[in-house]
């Protein structure tokens, strides 16, 4: 009696694997998958209800890839809400002066600075104005800022 044995492929393509969008399989068997796929998977897992396994059978991933993903990417899709502008402060410019107005003022700030009085800064936000005179602290400037900025 003579058997015959049926030699089988296992790094052929099946006909699935290469229909799905987003699956390349390389010369050695090995499959990728892009971004846009994974962040799919990723996304069908955030369903509530939803078992990873479940997902990753149906994909014929390993469900412990997916949960990878899900580490990886799960930031991504958690960040895609709108973020707030950021509020914009009015600033009001004044027309040029002439030069000799120009050297009148630096004259008057320079008397002003030998007397003890500094430049000031005017900050008008929300309706409420602020006048800052004399020497200015960057640091305390900047938090009074940020604290005014997420009201």
């Amino acid at each position: 009696m003579v058997s015959t044995m049926k030699m089988v492929d296992t790094k052929k393509r099946t006909e699935q694997s290469e229909s799905v969008s987003g699956v390349r399989i390389n010369g050695t068997g090995r499959r990728t998958f892009t971004l846009d796929y994974k962040l799919a998977v990723v996304k069908e897992c955030s369903v509530p209800g939803t078992s990873v396994a479940a997902v990753a059978l149906r994909h014929r991933i390993n469900a412990n890839l997916v949960r990878r993903w899900i580490v990886r990417h799960g930031r991504a899709l958690l960040d895609t809400k709108p973020k707030p502008n950021p509020a914009i402060l009015p600033v009001t410019i004044e027309a040029t002066a002439s030069a000799a107005e120009v050297k009148r003022r630096d004259r008057s700030q320079a008397r002003q600075r030998r007397r003890g009085v500094g430049a000031g800064i005017e900050i008008e936000i929300y309706g409420a104005r602020i006048h800052l005179r004399g020497g200015i602290d960057v640091e305390a400037l900047r938090s009074v800022l940020e604290v005014l900025a997420q009201r």
